[in-house]
């Protein structure tokens, strides 16, 4: 009895974000919330809370009409606290598992932060925040200027719709104040290209963006006179290249495939010009990485163009943000091991470095239960309600990978089907994160071996 409450740092993570989805329940629940005046049903307001907090962006009502502005500063707040607890806790574990999270601590000029030290937790989240802001303040500045030197939106509508979507962006949420998302700003550069840049960005995750500040940052010290002159490690970490290099493969491979797939199509990007189907292509592979904005109509797509959205909705971003998926860094593992296999090579080597056999272990475990779960979700919502198979694949894929895009059916969900879409998100921000630390910080040692004995497979 005396251990019950005791929690480990997973199941702490767990209760946390569950209380929270309870409190922003009952907070979205209340009349004030409601642009009518009146009480949210308990499942929509469960739902739309679970979104918020797991940074997913799916809506089960029209979030600019449907909410107040006590609402939306509600739902606003509930991203930003589950966007800032995500990365938080995510490069936490990072650090105790590494050692080590930045170039910092690997350059012998800044050997005072060398990872023999403890971590200062306190500083590693205030780094944390003040980065989060900086990437939202930006966004905000360019998108309230816009709105309101090109469309006439009041200063305060401006400031509020600018500061809005710039908190979603960064956090990977896709929540907007439109009802069509962003498809009325669809030949706006000056609107798509920033969040595009900033969601880029925020896709990287903290330990990526610290080690592109922390280079910038030694260069521009040389260069001033600052620090003697330094010659920085040529080879980024492993991490880095691998999330650098992935994500622009996976941009550019996605943009290809819906260019492909829907330049023809009149309810899509038929009716733009080249350039702007170029750029709403680039625009949509990238917002499958998590967040969940679209500025073409999604329901109106050809269903092999869904099909490619899914995979890349299920890879997902990095580790250390808040986008969702299976991680970037898990897919590279996951076909590293089979290039290994196919070769016949004795160990699993990425970018000149050997991988340890429990990393490629945890990275099947996580493809395997994020796909069973994914299966289970499809079965009972293929025999529980009237929508295609296609389509019910989408929503489940965007709930599990914390993604928010959908083919517009989530309104129409019966309540069982939104509860069920409600435990999916939370078992895709927090699933892969607990399977990933508890399997990475088991330290059990078995004393013995059975026999060695291989059954047939292939």
């Amino acid at each position: 009895m005396k251990n019950l409450g005791k929690l480990s740092a997973t199941q702490s993570v767990a209760a946390a974000f569950t209380a929270l989805i309870i409190l922003g329940t009952m907070l979205l629940m209340l009349p004030i919330s409601s642009s009518s005046g009146k009480s949210t049903n308990f499942f929509d307001a469960l739902f739309n809370a679970t979104s918020a907090i797991t940074v997913t962006g799916l809506a089960s009502v029209d979030t600019g009409t449907h909410w107040s502005t006590t609402g939306h500063t509600i739902l606003a707040l509930l991203v930003q606290i589950g966007g800032f607890g995500i990365i938080g806790f995510a490069t936490l574990v990072g650090y105790l598992l590494e050692g080590k999270i930045s170039l910092k601590s690997r350059i012998s000029v800044f050997s005072e932060s060398a990872a023999t030290k403890q971590p200062d937790v306190r500083a590693l989240l205030k780094n944390i925040a003040k980065m989060m802001l900086f990437f939202q303040i930006i966004l905000f500045a360019f998108l309230a200027f816009r709105f309101y030197t090109e469309y006439g939106y009041t200063l305060e509508k401006a400031l509020s719709h600018g500061g809005f979507h710039a908190l979603m962006t960064f956090n990977q949420a896709g929540f907007a104040l439109y009802t069509d998302s962003l498809i009325g700003f669809a030949s706006d550069g000056w609107i798509l290209f920033p969040i595009f840049v900033i969601s880029t960005f925020a896709s990287f995750g903290f330990p990526v963006l610290a080690e592109i500040r922390d280079r910038l940052k030694i260069k521009l010290m040389v260069l001033f006179g600052k620090v003697p002159d330094y010659r920085m490690p040529t080879q980024w970490s492993l991490n880095s290249r691998i999330i650098l290099w992935a994500s622009l493969f996976l941009t550019v491979v996605g943009a290809l495939g819906i260019a492909i797939a829907e330049w023809s199509n009149p309810a899509t990007l038929g009716a733009l010009d080249p350039l702007q189907k170029a750029w709403a292509s680039i625009f949509a592979s990238s917002m499958t990485r998590s967040t969940g904005l679209n500025a073409v109509d999604l329901g109106q797509m050809n269903p092999v163009t869904w099909l490619g959205m899914n995979l890349l909705m299920f890879i997902g971003g990095a580790s250390a943000s808040t986008a969702g998926g299976i991680k970037i860094g898990t897919a590279v593992i996951l076909l590293y091991i089979v290039i290994t296999e196919i070769r016949g090579d004795a160990a699993v080597n990425v970018g000149n470095r050997r991988l340890p056999r429990s990393m490629q272990r945890q990275a099947l475990t996580i493809l395997t239960v994020y796909s069973l779960v994914i299966i289970g979700a499809l079965f009972l919502l293929k025999f529980t309600t009237s929508y295609s198979t296609d389509q019910l694949l989408i929503e489940i894929i965007s709930a599990a990978g914390t993604v928010g895009l959908s083919t517009g059916i989530t309104a129409g969900m019966p309540e069982h089907a939104k509860f069920l879409l409600s435990v999916l998100m939370l078992f895709g921000r927090l699933g892969p994160i607990v399977v990933a630390t508890s399997l990475a910080l088991r330290k059990t040692k078995r004393h013995f071996e059975y026999p060695r004995e291989s059954p047939l497979i292939g």
